[in-house]
């Protein structure tokens, strides 16, 4: 416990207070070192919850929480990656995700439409598998 709690503590800290220094000798901005951090942090600690997850009793709402974590996990690190791909932030068109214009596709309906059917499977299966769903 007490490594996990320096590595939350070191990560907070990373993700809230880097981003200034960060973007001194950088071609991203704080803010923009900002948004990225933030999006590695709650890839780490989705990770971190997942990891939990796995000593809880295999019920129909812990697979709902592992699938919501994963997804967190890949919204997460889609953050500074896709904005890592933006070089000029003033080129991507307002009301446009950074993903949408790196890729040139609507990745967040794509998306949407994947994590709305992993929902639908994992309930589907537990109730196959136990008939209630309860």
């Amino acid at each position: 416990m007490r490594a996990l709690a320096i590595a939350l503590l070191v990560g907070v800290f990373v993700a809230h207070d880097t981003a200034n220094w960060l973007g001194e000798n950088s071609k991203f901005s704080p803010a923009a070192w900002f948004y990225m951090l933030q999006g590695a942090w709650t890839a780490l600690l989705s990770a971190c919850v997942l990891g939990l997850l796995y000593v809880a009793k295999p019920s129909v709402w812990r697979s709902l929480a592992v699938a919501a974590m994963g997804i967190s996990i890949v919204a997460g690190l889609m953050v500074p990656v896709c904005r890592l791909a933006v070089a000029d932030i003033n080129a991507v068109p307002r009301g446009v995700s950074l993903c949408n214009h790196v890729t040139g596709l609507p990745i967040g309906a794509a998306i949407l439409c994947v994590e709305v059917f992993v929902v639908c499977w994992i309930i589907g299966q537990w109730v196959w598998k136990n008939g209630d769903g309860a």
